[in-house]
């Protein structure tokens, strides 16, 4: 766990930080079970910053936490900037939409998701009721 405490410290000390280091610590938190710590850092982000790695990290920690709200804001400013039609962000939705148990809002992602991939199906059938 050290590893992720020095890249913090570096992360906090960066003068200018871009949307890779961004990406490497939410991600990172996310992946260690920190979701908390992913979403806290994501709200401090410029949204305009963010890109479809950062958006489908994100997600997936709203999804860990069972935070459906802050993930529908989410999903609203990846909408607005371009990326929830992306498939690896829009399968990251349905999955946290499921994990939440809004099947509904789950559905509507992935039916208009303009490329339906396997993982997305796996995504309601794996997470469905």
């Amino acid at each position: 766990m050290w590893e992720i405490n020095y890249a913090r410290q570096v992360f906090n000390e960066m003068f200018e930080r871009n949307v890779v280091s961004w990406f490497a610590m939410i991600s990172w938190y996310d992946q260690a079970g920190r979701a908390l710590i992913a979403v806290q850092l994501f709200s401090r982000m410029k949204v305009e910053q963010a890109n479809e790695f950062v958006f489908a990290s994100d997600v997936s920690a709203c999804a860990s936490l069972h935070a459906v709200d802050v993930g529908k804001r989410i999903h609203s400013q990846s909408v607005v900037l371009g990326y929830a039609d992306v498939p690896f962000v829009s399968n990251s939705l349905v999955s946290m939409y499921m994990n939440c148990g809004r099947c509904s809002d789950a559905l509507s992602v992935f039916m208009s998701s303009f490329e339906r991939k396997t993982v997305e199906y796996k995504a309601i059938i794996i997470n469905g009721p």
